[in-house]
């Protein structure tokens, strides 16, 4: 089965769900990791375009700030086995695909202007959780990591593809570093078209 995973950060949410599901329809995108959907709270809900089903799952806080969601396409969205919210920055689902379990996180990561202490505590606690992870599941991380991985890869050639873009800035080096350090390759950096570059996924 090839799974089309795609991520977006929305700005927010609010008012724009249906039109969200109709790009991803037309896109013909399964499974879509939100960022900065500004909804408070979790929840899970259906959202149906005129040819699709999704369910979305989603966690905030309790203001209208940051926030992350999942969008599952039906029936796919029945393979679901697990929900983990760990804050309004990161969340996981599990599902089972065919014969594999696969674990998709959607990620939002602090950005540049915010203190160094926030973000070590979001990469801190981001890494935690992936430890806790068993070895025999694959990862994938669709997200906002707010950082520039820079299109040289120095010395992170085994998580770098040597086709990013631009120069590497400090946050930048925190997302190599944490691929690195649990074993992630950054796919779209694997290829030189001109698209974007986002996804991360365990090397294995």
């Amino acid at each position: 089965m090839v799974l089309r995973l795609g991520t977006l950060n929305v700005g927010s949410l609010t008012g724009r769900s249906m039109e969200i599901v109709e790009m991803l329809e037309r896109k013909r995108i399964d499974i879509c990791c939100l960022q900065e959907t500004r909804w408070k709270s979790n929840g899970v809900c259906h959202v149906n375009s005129d040819k699709e089903k999704y369910k979305l799952f989603w966690n905030g806080q309790k203001t209208a700030e940051n926030g992350v969601g999942i969008f599952v396409r039906e029936p796919l969205a029945k393979e679901v086995l697990d929900i983990k919210r760990i804050n309004s920055r990161f969340m996981w689902i599990k599902l089972r695909l065919e014969k594999q379990t696969m674990i998709i996180f959607s990620a939002y990561a602090l950005q540049t202007g915010e203190s160094e202490e926030m973000k070590n505590d979001f990469w801190a606690a981001f890494s935690d959780t992936i430890s806790t992870i068993p070895k025999s599941e694959t990862i994938l991380i669709g997200g906002d990591l707010n950082g520039h991985v820079g299109d040289k890869t120095d010395d992170f050639d085994n998580v770098h593809g040597g086709f990013g873009y631009g120069e590497r800035n400090e946050n930048g080096n925190r997302i190599l570093e944490f691929a690195e350090s649990h074993g992630f390759c950054l796919l779209k950096t694997g290829t030189s078209h001109n698209i974007q570059k986002w996804t991360i996924s365990h090397a294995n």
